[in-house]
């Protein structure tokens, strides 16, 4: 497998973000990814997919164009929809949700519902922007950890709030208890795949308080930390429109696992089913043929939790853990490193589903 690192969920000029669009990709390409897609509010701009050289580092990242949705005329502004793929704005249906997912499914997009649960910061932002609508159906996942809505709710105070200006490593813990139990409840409810991203929500905004102003998680600290990994076939391709089929692809049918990047490298991080001639990575289903084997294996050493069904079955401090699996259910992975005086969350998988 070959895998690529990107963001899906960034903010320009265009909407209220404080970078033009060459000033984020010359950011990730100083952070090593891949590619990112740019997800300013309710517009979409033509012009701007392609690859972008940074000749400061050399890199050359893939930006693609995509959409943060939602009914600006509604107060609070809640049910904001990340919009991928999809070839037109879509502003004329951003107040009923279902149809705004109907019509991105319906046009060959994917979408996800943003920063579904929120907990509130300090000030202006103790105002919270999470997912209402849980009636709706037929979109493809959840941002499961949101790193803006994570530090939000971190930075709750001013004490705290300096301390991530200054310290902004401390900032990030994990995805919500919370967040994490509702995907488990999605998954085992509906019974069908449900794909989990997750994402920077860059905007490099500044912190003032007493006569101090500070950017706020500049682009290209905040493209180090919360981030989505694909796994391909085949190496990215240079041609855009088989790139974006590729990313596409590999978002949809949920080849991808979340990782927190500054803890440790997470390139390699593995999860991987076998069931007799069966083989399967996250986001496959796998038949069970009496037995199935699961193999996590991780680039370095981790609290490595395998989760069935919402419940933990196993739990070890390793770099790889095999268990055999003789009851259906959807299996996924969570890792966990102490880095900076507490236990964060390094990398959280999509599941294999055993019928």
């Amino acid at each position: 497998m070959f895998e690529i690192v990107g963001n899906l969920h960034l903010h320009t000029t265009t909407s209220d973000g404080t970078g033009t669009h060459d000033d984020v990709a010359a950011a990730a390409a100083r952070a090593g990814l891949d590619f990112i897609i740019h997800t300013d509010h309710n517009i979409s701009l033509k012009g701007i997919e392609g690859w972008y050289h940074d000749h400061d580092t050399g890199r050359d990242v893939l930006r693609l164009m995509g959409q943060e949705v939602n009914d600006s005329y509604r107060d609070p502004e809640v049910n904001h929809l990340l919009c991928y793929f999809a070839p037109f704005e879509l502003n004329h249906v951003a107040s009923k949700p279902q149809s705004l997912i109907d019509t991105v499914i319906d046009n060959d997009g994917l979408c996800f519902l943003a920063h579904p649960l929120e907990r509130p910061g300090y000030g202006r932002a103790g105002v919270v922007y999470p997912w209402v609508d849980w009636d709706v159906d037929n979109y493809t996942g959840i941002e499961l950890w949101n790193a803006m809505t994570d530090v939000k709710w971190e930075l709750r105070t001013i004490p705290r709030g300096f301390r991530g200006a200054y310290f902004p490593k401390f900032a990030i813990a994990q995805p919500f208890p919370e967040l994490l139990a509702k995907w488990d409840e999605l998954l085992c409810s509906t019974g069908r795949k449900l794909v989990a991203i997750g994402n920077a929500d860059a905007h490099a905004m500044s912190f003032r308080a007493y006569g101090f102003t500070r950017t706020i998680f500049p682009y290209e600290h905040i493209f180090r930390c919360i981030n989505t990994r694909l796994l391909l076939s085949t190496p990215l391709s240079r041609q855009l429109n088989k790139a974006r089929q590729q990313i596409r692809s590999a978002l949809q049918h949920g080849h991808c696992f979340i990782s927190y990047d500054l803890l440790a490298p997470p390139h390699g991080f593995r999860f991987m089913g076998k069931s007799g001639n069966q083989r399967a990575i996250m986001g496959d289903s796998l038949s069970l043929d009496k037995t199935a084997t699961l193999y996590v294996s991780s680039p370095r050493k981790a609290k490595l939790r395998l989760i069935h069904n919402g419940r933990p079955v196993i739990e070890t401090y390793n770099s790889f853990l095999h268990w055999q699996v003789t009851q259906p259910g959807v299996y996924r992975v969570e890792a966990y490193r102490h880095v900076w005086g507490k236990e964060r969350g390094w990398v959280f998988t999509n599941p294999i589903y055993i019928e």
